[in-house]
């Protein structure tokens, strides 16, 4: 695979075959005038001399460097050498010091510093998104022109550009990744990541006709004397490899591990949710009947199809707000985040009685007259439309003591963008957006509970990477309310580089029309909605109305026990998708994914390597390189068609016909030698991922067979297929595998 792969048996593929784990050598050299030059393996791709700070630069020449200052230190990431360039103003004195670091033990990253001396208030006017730059790196000319991506808007979505035109956004154009996509080799061999480190709600990207590059954003009113901002380049050679190796090294400096896919219940099965777009936001189908009365109508429901939904969702219908909520979704602010009485008349915990599973719950901007600015001691910010408690940390530490007998085990905070564009001590205040984020995290993690975020920014993923309550996010628009909701991959590859699960919305598993509730519908793509939020390796939320779910579609997803049969790691936009030759309107037009997971198999190749592949296009080609795997490696591999359940060799290229809702969904399937017997392991091919590692244990050809470990439930029936060769033709063998009670059990074809 051109990316991490979960176990080391796939040492072959990632070492001997492509060597993509350790990135590429990064080369610095600092000119006494504070120009530098930065080299990928010895070719030059950066250049920069555009340095800012307090109104003053170093272009306009009222900002004169010293001569640069070599030293050593140590970081979180360990010892370093520094380059230091203190900058100073002729009657201001020094005002920012600027320093390289380099390091020994990893020379595929370079890590840059402004620090401020003295403090800087902001006193004077700029058309640019930050006030201070550093790095500021040269547009370069047309022949040194390279490819570049970053991610931009609300549910940061992947926008292609060129380093000679690229332009920020407002709290977005992060992370910048930069290579070059006329290379026609894949996995593409050089790319660069560029991205703020600490404090990321503080700073901004920033750029001219001149540079591009990144500092103090311009909305801030003071710099403290002594604050410290740092930025990461970071080296790699395949984008997914790449991107993993970035997020690697901003998690190493948080000391942050990237969360368990099956962390908990919540994060573990498949729920129902209640969000925008779905049947129960803001309506009940039934009139003049309460939720309260409703939901368990609902669930007994659920229960009497055998769809085990192990989680519910309540969206922002259930508390009190200062304002309507439009059609999709927004408005009023919360004033108390509690149980409206016409919602559920006897409170919270009583409709958690009645339901009994963990929940999810939704929040949304605080308002300027809730209960919590009347009633409670905490200090706030009080802006035009929304508020903000002044110490996140102690606010949000007793706030998450007072739901009691929810059964809250998930919080959503939703409408991130509207909290921080209408609190303006967000955007004056150079620690407070960050603070808000940690603030808020460390008190859901003090509660035992984690958090999604909703409408978040690309600086705003950034921030959250750093805190462990922080385990997921929406990485798409609402449903029905967005033509591509469900085209997660390319957000995820941004997600889950940082240790983000990239949650897809909730969705509606039937093609029925859903009369009575909020949206009607229909879903014309029901399979496309559930097999995307199963590769997301996050939650899977059906939102039908009553007596509309389809219970088989939604059980393709799970164990009986309502646990998801997950990928090892989240969907992923495929790396053909950044090479012009194969995908020439580019990354962000390119919906070929893939997911793969690793039964262990120590006589495979791969060593129990499966890929899953989607394409959206129903005459797409597939490509090896599309799952992942060296084209040269293609003779390993089968290719298993999820829809028609055809078989065939993984070859140079290969033709799928497309499922009845147009788009391809294909398996690739190892292939194992036992005594000249070939066998592939093709799994349970009635859920979306046939090899999930939650269900098999190993796979293995034996003297005896072929001998398979399986985790069923009690009660379950578990649709088992390998495939045997016979004279050059591959015959599927199938099995039905019954449990009586929850065990691992042996099998034998």
């Amino acid at each position: 695979i051109f990316s991490d792969f979960p176990i080391p048996m796939v040492l072959c593929l990632v070492f001997g075959v492509i060597g993509l784990v350790h990135g590429q050598k990064l080369g610095l050299t600092v000119q006494d005038s504070g120009k530098f030059d930065i080299t990928l393996d010895g070719s030059q791709w950066l250049s920069g001399s555009e340095y800012m700070v307090g109104g003053h630069s170093a272009s306009a020449g009222d900002l004169t460097p010293n001569k640069p200052a070599a030293s050593q230190g140590q970081d979180k990431w360990g010892e370093y050498s520094a380059t230091t360039i203190k900058w100073s103003h002729a009657t201001k004195g020094e005002l920012m010091h600027t320093s390289f670091r380099t390091y020994n033990h990893d020379p595929s990253m370079i890590v840059f510093e402004q620090y401020f001396p003295q403090q800087i208030v902001k006193d004077f006017n700029t058309s640019l998104s930050a006030q201070t730059i550093f790095p500021g790196f040269d547009r370069p000319a047309a022949d040194k022109d390279l490819d570049c991506f970053s991610y931009h808007g609300v549910f940061p979505k992947l926008k292609s550009c060129q380093l000679s035109t690229y332009a920020e956004s407002h709290q977005g154009g992060v992370p910048l990744v930069m290579y070059n996509a006329s290379d026609s080799a894949v996995p593409i061999k050089g790319m660069l990541v560029f991205s703020a480190v600490n404090y990321p709600k503080a700073h901004h990207m920033a750029s001219n006709k001149a540079f591009f590059g990144a500092g103090v954003k311009a909305t801030v009113t003071e710099i403290p004397s002594g604050w410290s901002q740092l930025f990461i380049l970071s080296s790699g050679q395949s984008i997914q490899g790449g991107m993993n190796s970035w997020g690697k090294r901003l998690l190493a400096f948080y000391g942050k591990q990237k969360p368990d896919l099956y962390l908990d219940l919540t994060h573990s099965t498949i729920g129902f949710w209640t969000d925008n777009g779905g049947y129960y936001h803001y309506a009940t189908g039934a009139k003049n009947e309460t939720y309260e009365e409703v939901l368990p109508r609902v669930k007994a429901y659920h229960d009497s199809l055998g769809v085990p939904f192990r989680h519910w969702q309540f969206d922002s219908w259930f508390y009190p707000k200062d304002g309507g909520v439009d059609p999709g979704g927004g408005g009023g602010a919360v004033t108390n985040w509690t149980a409206m009485p016409s919602v559920f008349p006897s409170g919270m915990a009583a409709i958690q009685q009645k339901l009994g599973v963990p929940m999810v719950m939704h929040n949304r901007q605080w308002s300027t007259h809730s209960d919590y600015i009347k009633n409670e001691p905490f200090p706030w910010y009080i802006s035009q439309k929304a508020a903000m408690a002044k110490d996140p940390p102690a606010f949000f530490e007793w706030f998450f003591t007072q739901q009691q007998g929810w059964g809250l085990t998930m919080y959503e905070q939703d409408w991130m963008c509207t909290e921080y564009d209408e609190v303006q001590a967000l955007q004056t205040n150079i620690s407070m957006a960050d603070l808000w984020l940690e603030g808020m995290a460390e008190g859901a993690e003090k509660s035992g509970r984690s958090i999604q975020y909703c409408m978040p920014y690309p600086n705003d993923i950034l921030s959250g990477a750093q805190h462990k309550a922080v385990t997921n996010a929406r990485a798409t628009g609402d449903y029905f309310h967005a033509t591509d909701q469900w085209a997660i991959g390319a957000t995820s590859l941004y997600y889950w580089a940082l240790g983000i699960i990239p949650f897809k919305d909730g969705f509606y598993s039937s093609t029925n029309k859903q009369v009575g509730g909020q949206t009607v519908g229909p879903e014309t793509n029901p399979d496309r909605e559930a097999l995307m939020a199963t590769l997301s390796g996050a939650m899977v939320g059906p939102m039908d109305g009553i007596h509309l779910l389809n219970a088989t579609r939604t059980m393709y997803s799970a164990r009986a026990d309502g646990y998801i049969l997950k990928p090892d790691a989240p969907v992923a936009t495929s790396e053909t998708c950044f090479v012009k030759a194969l995908a020439p309107d580019g990354p962000d037009h390119c919906y070929i994914f893939h997911a793969s997971s690793s039964v262990p198999m120590p006589t495979a190749y791969s060593a129990g390597y499966y890929s899953y592949v989607y394409s959206d296009q129903a005459s797409q080609t597939i490509l090896p390189a599309m799952a992942g795997i060296p084209a040269k490696q293609s003779s390993s591999f089968l290719l298993y068609n999820w829809y028609s359940g055809e078989l065939s060799p993984l070859g140079a290229e290969n033709t799928v016909a497309p499922g009845y809702e147009g788009h391809i969904y294909a398996v690739v399937v190892p292939i194992q030698n036992f005594s000249g017997q070939k066998w592939a392991f093709i799994g349970e091919t009635n859920k979306f991922v046939t090899a999930s590692t939650l269900r098999f244990k190993s796979a293995e050809p034996t003297s005896k067979g072929y001998t398979v470990q399986i985790l069923g439930i009690a009660q379950e029936t578990v649709h088992v297929c390998v495939a045997k060769e016979s004279a050059g033709v591959w015959n599927k063998l199938c099995k039905d595998v019954s449990f009586k009670t929850t065990t691992t059990t042996e099998i034998v074809f």
